[in-house]
């Protein structure tokens, strides 16, 4: 063989061996969380209210087992995905459980669900008729016929129809055993009934026929029109009303005041840093939505709202909550800033409902009044972000990260979540933003920078300048981006130029600034985002919602969000009592579709774009901005977010 032909079949040999190595995975990935796949880790994972985790599971498992074992597990999963808010993606699954020729209780609980999903879509009276084809089954399971009756009164709720919600809580309780569910079961009929008018329960006690819950009513009346003489009405309502339901526990607990239960609001007070040289732009936010949603309430018997300015006093935050508790306060929403939010979570003598716009790491579970928090949390957002991706169908991620304290709180709430769902996380790669050229992480993330080593290393070994195009992994399903619009119009032109245009990428709402700016966020074309509805909504009552804001400085900003903020705040007092993420209800606010958890914290569920064309563009069709909180009226708790 001639020496010319050698030397050529010898570089080839090795440009093979060099260059397809750069095909796979460049660098070591971070491992995974390894997850036991048992009915029992799926129970452990709903009990601490890790939805997503759970469903996984009870999915992994499904693809392994035999029916009716396989349909029992995938109608769990659905449940759990409706629980953690993904209604899109449970309803793909639950087309494709086959209930036929199996038990009927398999087609009763595929109609629940169809029924939960029907009322977050906004469709209750389809919702209503699910249930009552349901209910119409014979001889179901008392457990089975519990849960109907559950979704059903939540459906009630829904459509603002208090009286309908407690009648269908009244008939369930007739197929609960265990005495604390029945406890339960009746204080939701209370909570309800104690958000309705005194004027109005006059009118239901009037017409109601039913014995029980006539009885709940005229209880309830006194306690709303006669409240200093309700504990000695209490006390002799089982000699007064013998034959009815309520259980000496439940009486017990209603002379007393209760965790989380929160009452009919006359007065609310708001506590902000108006004239704070740090807050002061984000509080007039605030303080523009309430203002707004409280002026377009022609409810006769809204609450008085009144404002408190703590200024540059974070401190001093205390000495307020109790100067508006003492002139009247029912319930206080604030402050905001996170000193001021820690000082009143620790506060001792925090005694009425206090909604706390943010978060906190201090235990409020002693408080004597329920606390919530209700933030615009980013870790939220970078956790959704992998629920998101993973319900794409991707497994293996790559991050790039802005290296300061938001960007490492980004990546460690998005790796930490990516890792539990069991996902790999390849590469995490932090970017500096004072930075004008991202080239250089960009191409350290992609595996660029080691591709050029290795044509370097071959162009030292043969002597000849090579003419080879350096190539990235091919191993990366998709990239979580924590950045800024700013930033992100420099870093995705990167990832296109080094050959990832076609790699799916997700970001929180950060990447939108709120304008719609064609012309500058063309650069973003592609970018996965989620955010709030009131950021994105172009038709339906939340657009509308927005022409009540005016010609206000901020709208359609960063600070918009916060404007929302405040809308929210306002709009979910009522609803307190009954949004949970236990059973999927949520309240549907402008926000997101919100629930609360066991620990007082509001979770959002976010509406997910792509920009295209230098615009978002909603992904859910499934999404029906319509269907949401409507100004001037008392929202509901509700399957719709």
């Amino acid at each position: 063989m001639p020496k010319t032909l050698k030397l050529f079949l010898w570089i080839n040999i090795i440009i093979l061996a060099l260059f397809t190595s750069a095909c796979g995975t460049t660098g070591k990935p971070v491992s995974t969380t390894s997850t036991n796949l048992t009915t029992e880790a799926a129970n452990e994972a709903v009990n601490n209210g890790e939805y997503m985790l759970a469903a996984r599971i009870y999915n992994e498992l499904a693809a392994t087992a035999k029916k009716p074992g396989k349909q029992d597990l995938q109608l769990r999963a659905v449940e759990n995905l409706i629980k953690a808010g993904q209604y899109n993606e449970a309803s793909q699954q639950l087309r494709a459980v086959k209930t036929r020729r199996l038990a009927k209780s398999f087609n009763v609980r595929k109609l629940i669900l169809l029924a939960q999903i029907a009322s977050y879509e906004g469709a209750h009276e389809k919702s209503i008729r699910l249930l009552n084809k349901a209910i119409r089954v014979r001889n179901l399971d008392p457990a089975l016929q519990a849960r109907i009756y559950k979704v059903m009164a939540d459906t009630e709720l829904s459509l603002n129809n208090p009286i309908g919600a407690a009648k269908n809580l009244v008939l369930r309780e007739k197929y609960i055993v265990k005495p604390d569910e029945i406890d339960e079961n009746q204080l939701k009929i209370w909570e309800i009934l104690n958000e309705i008018s005194h004027s109005d329960l006059k009118q239901y006690l009037n017409l109601e026929r039913d014995l029980t819950l006539a009885g709940w009513i005229e209880l309830a009346i006194e306690y709303v029109g006669h409240r200093t003489r309700f504990n000695k009405t209490v006390a002799n309502w089982p000699k007064t009303h013998p034959s009815h339901t309520a259980t000496p526990s439940l009486l017990k607990s209603l002379s007393t005041p209760r965790p989380r239960f929160v009452g009919r609001v006359g007065q609310v007070a708001v506590l902000l840093p108006l004239s704070s040289s740090r807050y002061a732009l984000a509080a007039q936010a605030v303080r523009q939505g309430i203002k707004m949603m409280d002026d377009n309430n022609q409810r006769l018997d809204k609450p008085v709202v009144k404002y408190y300015d703590i200024g540059d006093m974070p401190d001093e935050v205390s000495k307020f909550y109790q100067v508006a508790v003492d002139q009247g306060a029912q319930l206080i929403i604030g402050p905001l800033g996170r000193e001021a939010v820690d000082l009143i979570a620790d506060y001792d003598n925090a005694s009425v409902p206090t909604i706390l716009l943010g978060h906190t790491e201090i235990n409020t579970d002693g408080a004597i009044a329920p606390m919530f928090q209700f933030g615009l949390s980013p870790e939220q957002e970078a956790v959704q972000a992998a629920e998101r991706a993973y319900l794409d169908g991707y497994r293996q991620a790559a991050v790039l990260y802005a290296q300061n304290e938001w960007g490492n709180r980004m990546n460690k709430a998005f790796s930490e979540q990516w890792k539990k769902l069991g996902g790999i996380v390849l590469v995490q790669e932090p970017y500096e933003i004072k930075q004008h050229d991202y080239s250089e992480p960009v191409k350290q993330l992609l595996g660029i920078d080691k591709s050029l080593v290795r044509k370097n290393t071959l162009q030292t070994i043969v002597g000849v300048k090579l003419k080879l195009e350096p190539r990235r992994r091919r191993d990366i399903d998709f990239i979580f981006l924590a950045a800024d619009a700013k930033h992100g119009r420099l870093i995705k032109p990167q990832l296109n130029y080094w050959r990832a245009a076609r790699i799916p990428v997700y970001a929180t709402s950060k990447i939108f600034t709120g304008k719609r700016n064609p012309t500058q966020d063309v650069d973003l074309n592609g970018i996965r985002f989620g955010d709030m509805p009131w950021m994105l909504a172009q038709s339906g009552s939340i657009y509308q919602l927005r022409l009540l804001q005016g010609k206000w400085s901020y709208a359609y900003s960063q600070l918009d969000r916060l404007f929302a903020l405040g809308i929210d705040s306002y709009a979910i007092i009522p609803q307190l009592n009954h949004i949970s993420d236990e059973d999927g209800t949520r309240f549907g606010g402008v926000t997101s579709g919100i629930s609360l958890d066991k620990y007082g914290r509001f979770h959002r569920q976010l509406v997910w774009a792509r920009f295209k064309r230098g615009e978002p563009q909603l992904l859910d069709k499934i999404y029906d901005l319509s269907g949401l909180l409507k100004p001037g009226k008392e929202n509901e708790a509700t399957s719709t977010p």
